[in-house]
């Protein structure tokens, strides 16, 4: 496996952990010091153990999946974060705003990262 991939892989464990770790969190009363929609904890936390397991395992192993994988959890959080933005626009705060975009950040970091290490073809 070349070093972008690697990278790639590490990168969305680390984001799934993290994912893991502050919904985690949430869910057993900790408070951050603002409010927090009661989903979103949950949703976090599952995309996290999920992150780890699938796109982070696809991605490490070179899988033919892993830019199907990567691109449909970018999808995801896509969703999410335009569910925050148009649904829930009066309620959610502004730091879960700025964790989603955060996280679309570095999706697409990861998904450039898998383009610029596929083999060029002729």
């Amino acid at each position: 496996m070349n070093s972008k991939r690697k990278i790639a892989a590490v990168l969305a464990f680390v984001v799934g952990i993290f994912s893991i770790f502050a919904g985690g969190m949430a869910m057993r009363g900790w408070e951050p010091g603002y409010s927090m929609l009661g989903w979103l904890p949950i949703y976090n936390f599952s995309m996290g153990i999920l992150t780890v397991f699938i796109p982070t395992v696809l991605i490490w192993k070179n899988n033919r999946h892993a830019s199907t994988g990567a691109f449909l959890f970018f999808g995801i959080h896509t969703g999410a974060t335009a569910l925050l933005l148009l649904v829930f626009r009066d309620s959610v705060a502004t730091q879960s705003l700025l964790a989603m975009t955060f996280r679309l950040v570095v999706w697409l970091v990861i998904l450039a990262l898998i383009y610029f290490s596929k083999p060029k073809t002729k």
